[in-house]
Formats: structure tokens, sequence, C-alpha cells
């Protein structure tokens, strides 16, 4: 079964879902996006955290997790979103609908396994309009984005010595941004508008490292170092200039070649995760995990981002789950998974010279399904970035759902 909803659900996203705009934050205007991936469902009902594995889940920020699996699982989420934004003088929302994830996990024995998928990791997808009331002419700016970031990943999970288990991760980032900036000037008939159109490509890897130890009969650890070293991608670029209205004439294509823009390289930063937490098998979970990212060193050679520089970021997450009897057979609200996360980041962009702050909460619950499979349905709720300066705060809300199926592939035996 499993199978042919594969084939079916790559077939759809392949027609649909790189196409999709999805983001309608202002902040998608730097860098290459808002970043829209943060886990997979479970994952990010609890905040975020990717230190706890299991037998019968995907973690694809953690391929360490990989080592444990013992059944064919295939996973896809989807995810409705809404914003809120506003700043000092006016207001507005947005919503939008999403493709989230896909990948299928397939063990490899009893003590590895592997992982392939594709996830649309960042989004851009703004129009944002500034009027300068002071300059002589008055001047008004346009500016307009759509595109993103995505990454096709193969993953392998070990595990060795009972307790540890070592992952890698190598995904290929691939993409097309484009922003759009249109000027005019007050009394001047024509204004100017400036495309510029990159297509990325290359390669990032990730790795971990997992420790897990039964402290009592009743309670284990789990815990977990990452690392993603910094990397560049190339970023083929194009530049048009065009006058506003245009005319058959007015318009050209700026030489790039010429000024050694035509290929530029995207500067990934580095980071650092570890995580830690306790719990009763198949019962209950708590833990919390923290990430620093390098981002001060992020870099785009061709497009210079309007009054945004970047500093070093930091994340803080903390989750849980509870299953009141994960085996009961005369409950059906006994076996279901309840969720509940908060996570709190400094996502290294500086508007204006201020940091910008992103807080959440995440509550969620895993539905059982026939045998060891699964649906999942969360919901998220934050605020990022402040008025301060001018600057604009985003309130959303985030629903989103996801499918964790199973099934045996090659194994004439599974366990939990």
């Amino acid at each position: 079964m499993i199978k042919q909803i594969f084939i079916v659900a790559v077939l759809f996203i392949c027609s649909y879902s790189f196409a999709q705009e999805g983001s309608v934050s202002p902040y998608s205007f730097y860098g290459t996006g808002d970043q829209r991936f943060k886990g997979t469902a479970e994952n990010r009902s609890m905040g975020g955290i990717s230190v706890y594995t299991d037998s019968i889940h995907l973690n694809v920020m953690n391929p360490a997790s990989l080592g444990k699996l013992r059944l064919t699982t295939f996973s896809v989420a989807g995810s409705y979103n809404s914003s809120s934004l506003k700043t000092v003088d006016a207001s507005e929302s947005a919503s939008d609908v999403t493709f989230d994830y896909l990948v299928l996990g397939i063990p490899l024995g009893n003590n590895m396994g592997m992982s392939f998928g594709l996830i649309p990791y960042t989004s851009v997808g703004y129009k944002v309009q500034s009027i300068d009331e002071t300059a002589s002419p008055a001047k008004s700016s346009l500016y307009d984005g759509e595109g993103g970031l995505n990454k096709a990943h193969l993953a392998f999970g070990y595990n060795f010595l009972k307790n540890f288990s070592i992952g890698a991760k190598a995904n290929f980032n691939f993409g097309k941004v484009t922003n759009t900036a249109v000027y005019q000037y007050e009394g001047i008939q024509y204004g100017s508008r400036i495309r510029n159109e990159s297509e990325y490509s290359g390669f990032d890897f990730n790795f971990s490292l997992n420790y897990g130890a039964e402290l009592t009969d009743a309670l284990s650890l789990k815990s977990l170092i990452g690392y993603t070293p910094a990397t560049k991608i190339t970023s083929s670029n194009s530049r048009i200039v065009t006058t506003v209205p245009a005319s058959v004439n007015g318009f050209y294509e700026v030489d790039l070649a010429k000024y050694g823009l035509n290929s530029t390289y995207l500067h990934l930063p580095e980071s650092y995760t570890v995580g830690l937490g306790v719990g009763k098998k198949y019962t209950w979970f708590i833990g919390g995990e923290f990430e620093y990212i390098n981002s001060s060193e992020f870099k785009n050679d061709f497009v210079n981002p309007v009054n945004g520089a970047y500093e070093d970021g930091e994340r803080f997450s903390a989750g849980a789950f509870w299953t009141p009897d994960y085996d009961s057979f005369t409950s059906y609200w006994k076996r279901i998974t309840y969720r509940i996360g908060v996570r709190n980041e400094k996502t290294g962009l500086l508007v204006n010279n201020v940091p910008v702050h992103d807080f959440g909460m995440s509550f969620g619950l895993g539905l059982p399904m026939n045998g060891f499979s699964n649906a999942n349905v969360g919901v998220e709720f934050g605020k990022k970035g402040s008025t301060y300066l001018g600057r604009v705060e985003e309130n959303y809300f985030n629903v989103f759902i996801s499918l964790s199926l199973n099934d045996r592939w090659f194994r004439p035996n599974y366990i939990r």
C-alpha cells in the first residue's frame, strides 16, 4: 500500500508543490526567504525538538534516529498558514495552504536505516511598499518577491554499541528566487523596475549523534548532538532593468558577467544542536533542545538586503508528549498521543539594526490508525518581529496535518 501511495504523492508534488508561493511573511524579503520546514508534524507539535526518537516515526532533522527504525515508514504533510501583519500605521492579513514534506524511511537490518524525500525548505512571498515623503521629490518603492529553496535529501543512520546511534544526511538544494523593486518619484512620469532572479543549486550536509540509556526500569534518557557545517551553493543570476510603464525598447538586461555577478555563491552558515530528555517508553517524554546558528556568516554575493543585516542566531525549544495507554483495547482516546511545545528563537536577522525574535507555542494529537500507522494534527501560534522603528509585527496561526504510514518491506518480522 505504501508503495502505491508514495508513487502517487511524488507525481502530485512534482507537478504542484514547488510552484507554490508558500509564504505571506514580509520577513521572507531577507536571505533565501522564510524558513518553512521546522521538523515533521510530530517534532513541530513539541516545539521543534528532534531529540526524541523511536522505531516507527521518521525524524528528518535527526538522521541518527534511522538506526532505530524498524518499519518502512512513509510520511507526508501539509499545512494552513494564517498571518496578521501590522505596523504602527496599518494592518493586513493573509493566508495560504502549502505542502510541507514527503519522506520515505526504510530499515536496513536491525541497526541501520535510510530515508529520502523532498522538503520545501524556505519560501519567498512578499509585497511591501515604502513611501518616503521627506525626499524631494517624494519617492515610492514597491518590493515584490516569490520562490524559495527546496531540499531533496538522502540520509543514513547506524546504531552501534547498544546505546549509540550516528547519522548523516546529504541535501541537494535547488530552487529559484525572484525579487522585483519598482521605484517611482512624484511628478515624474516614468519610474524604474529592477528584477533580480537567482537559481540555486548545491549540497549541504547534516550529522547527528544520539545516546540513549535506561536510567531505571521505567525511566529512559535520550540525548542528541547535531552539527551542520558551513557550505556554499551556486547562484546563477540575472538582472533586468525596465522603464515603468515599459515600452518596446524600455528595458535591458544587465551584463552581470562584466561585474562578476552572473554566477555567485550563497554562503550557508554552520549550526550546532544539543538536546536532552527523559521519559517512560511508549508513555511520556519531556525534553529540551538548544541550537546555535552562526548566521552572521550568511552572505549573498548578488543581492544585498535593504535595511537588513545578520548576527548569530539561537533557538531554544522544549516539548513533551503523553500517551495514557498505548495498547488499550477499550478506549481509543487512551491510545491518542497528546503533544505540547514551546519555542523561542533569535532568528539572526537584523532589521534597522534591531534583532528579529520569533516565539511560538504548539499543540498536537497523534491519532492511531491500523497497525502502527497514525495521523497527526497540530496547531502553532506565535509572534515574529515587532512594530518598533517602523518594522512589521507578524502574528501567525498554523494548522498542520500529516500521515505516517507503516509497512513491512524485505523483513519477515517487525519490532516496535
